[in-house]
């Protein structure tokens, strides 16, 4: 009887922990997201995007600044933002309590910042450690624009919409026609699993 009960209390817990996690939506921690993290958008105007996007519409609104904020798409686990001409916004749950937000500001050349944050929007230490320069480039690449590439590492990070990983781009926009000719072919994008902290 006890053994019963015992598998009992397993299979409900773990139906419980399932179910939670099945409900939770990135799009229910998009809409309680503070301002100063989407400081050019009110609740208001999340909740409509929101709402737009799940009735198969255009998810644009105008933001504090006159500008237009597009949701460019959503679904149970992701979404991508269009939040401004300068920022695109990423955010994929990873788990029933941890989700990684991606902001990329192109100015002009694109730079993004990661971060991992609980459903709450408490921002966790853990971190998503950036590739280094020269893990993006081939062995062969001439000593002057490993340098220049060195000297400004602007890295896109861009989030999968299908599973857990994260994939990085070198930006080489900085560098001279020459130096990009000479890249060509020898700067790598890098993808990883994002750990579940």
């Amino acid at each position: 009887m006890k053994a019963a009960r015992f598998l009992f209390f397993l299979y409900s817990s773990f139906f419980i922990l399932h179910s939670s996690f099945a409900e939770l939506r990135i799009r229910d921690v998009y809409a309680e997201a503070p301002d100063s993290i989407f400081p050019l958008l009110t609740k208001n105007n999340r909740l409509d995007q929101i709402d737009f996007c799940e009735n198969n519409m255009k998810a644009e609104v105008k933001n504090k600044f006159d500008g237009h904020s597009e949701l460019l798409v959503l679904n149970e686990q992701y979404l991508k933002l269009q939040l401004s001409e300068h920022c695109l916004v990423e955010m994929k749950l990873l788990n029933d309590s941890t989700f990684c937000l991606v902001q990329t500001y192109n100015a002009p050349a694109p730079d993004s910042r990661i971060r991992l944050f609980d459903t709450k929007w408490n921002e966790l230490p853990q971190t998503v450690e950036r590739p280094s320069v020269d893990e993006f480039l081939s062995d062969d690449i001439d000593m002057d624009t490993r340098q220049s590439l060195q000297a400004l590492p602007l890295i896109m990070a861009r989030l999968s919409e299908k599973d857990d990983s994260i994939t990085f781009q070198l930006q080489t926009g900085e560098l001279t026609r020459e130096q990009r000719e000479k890249a060509e072919g020898k700067v790598h994008e890098i993808s990883r699993s994002l750990s579940q902290p």
